[in-house]
């Protein structure tokens, strides 16, 4: 029986689990103890920090693992690829990794590539961080450089901004440093893509939608269209941008998942950040497959367990549209009461409802980033207009109720 070792326990790496009990594989998981649902499905489990490379490297050196892997959560891909490297196992290489998950780095990458990228810096402390924006002016963006789910990025309006939020953006960096990047207007998409066998092929592009939120950038949805439905030229722009950069940036196989922001006034794109992983909120799990007919997770764990090639075929691609939708709280509260859910599964084009985290009883915290938010719809449609037609008929049929210090409040979208 093969042995796959898998970092991460949490509710992202569930799909991976589940495929590979299917498999027959026996399943070890690495994670920080909690209330974690790979524990239940889990033939071992570790309780390690999976920051911890060398920990992780005892284990998986004494289990005799066949394969290593993660999926959604940059925090685990460096040590993926240590494990794997150190093991003569699959794997996408450890300098590598620190590319797709350093922010710094990444962006020298890309410029490396000739792929644009806003104007910036790295501060380890207030002070550096003060001259570098007295040089590069406001606003800026400031974010965690090795951090995700949009924890502490912030846009930075003043000196005074800065000297309030540097901090606790820095609270969420594992190494300390922050980015510091000229803040850049327009639209911002993702692209998701797949690499084998030397062909690198870009599947799906999303526009990203945010939350309300003066100065907070959290994501509430993201529609995904099939690159077959791509044609326009914008669409095309950034298309080409990520393959040229995923191509450049030397990764030998596996999903990608990359944001990007378009600027109309100078048609240009912009990166703002890239990952050797498949993208959260199901998207590589659900809402590539959905849109594509290509399953991504699959083709990517029959390889580095069995060696087995699947390469994307682009003429065999549906040409379809996903999309997920997220919401949070605009206080911390309990939940109250839930409406419309029943209705809500019989909306036509409603794929799969994820509420595990929010039900009556529950405690609730105010939004202030992605981990923060407690319910995500996932929508199947033919096109991008049907597509939304089903979003706005979400949020119209769920209400959830929270009673909070300030009285009862519901759901943000």
């Amino acid at each position: 029986m093969k042995k796959f070792l898998l970092l991460g326990a949490g509710i992202g790496q569930m799909p991976f689990l589940k495929i590979c009990r299917a498999k027959g594989y026996e399943v070890l998981v690495v994670s920080p103890r909690g209330d974690y649902p790979g524990f239940k499905l889990a033939d071992k489990a570790f309780f390690v920090d999976v920051r911890d490379k060398e920990a992780v490297l005892k284990i998986a050196a004494a289990e005799k693992i066949d394969a290593v892997l993660t999926d959604q959560a940059d925090v685990s891909v460096p040590t993926v690829a240590y494990v794997a490297e150190k093991l003569n196992l699959r794997g996408i290489g450890y300098e590598t990794a620190l590319k797709f998950t350093d922010k710094y780095l990444m962006r020298k990458a890309a410029k490396a590539a000739s792929v644009a990228v806003p104007e910036f810096n790295q501060a380890f402390n207030l002070a550096e961080a003060v001259d570098i924006a007295e040089g590069m002016g406001f606003p800026l963006i400031i974010k965690p450089a090795d951090s995700s789910g949009s924890r502490g990025v912030r846009r930075i309006n003043s000196a005074d901004d800065l000297k309030r939020e540097f901090n606790s953006t820095k609270a969420y960096s594992m190494s300390g440093k922050v980015i510091l990047e000229r803040f850049i207007e327009g639209n911002v998409y993702c692209v998701n893509g797949y690499l084998m066998d030397n062909q690198y092929n870009n599947l799906d592009l999303g526009l990203i939608g945010y939350f309300a939120l003066p100065g907070m950038y959290i994501i509430t949805s993201c529609v995904f269209s099939s690159v077959k439905r791509v044609t326009d030229r914008a669409g095309q722009r950034l298309l080409a941008e990520n393959e040229k950069l995923v191509t450049s940036m030397k990764l030998p196989f596996g999903i990608t998942h990359a944001e990007y922001i378009y600027n109309t006034a100078e048609d240009k794109v912009y990166l703002t950040e890239i990952a050797a992983r498949g993208g959260g909120n199901y998207i590589s799990s659900d809402l590539t497959t959905l849109a594509t007919g290509f399953g991504t997770n699959e083709a990517l764990i029959d390889y580095v367990v069995e060696g087995i090639v699947r390469k994307v075929e682009p003429n065999k691609l549906d040409n379809k549209v996903s999309a997920y939708v997220d919401f949070g709280f605009p206080a911390a509260g309990v939940v109250k009461s839930i409406t419309g859910l029943d209705a809500l599964k019989k909306i036509p084009g409603v794929y799969k409802i994820h509420m595990e985290n929010c039900y009556v009883g529950k405690k609730v915290a105010r939004l202030t980033d992605g981990t923060k938010r407690y319910g995500m719809i996932l929508i199947s449609a033919d096109d991008e207009d049907e597509c939304r037609k089903v979003i706005a008929k979400v949020k119209r049929t769920l209400v959830v109720e929270i009673e909070t210090a300030d009285g009862i409040k519901t759901q943000l979208w």
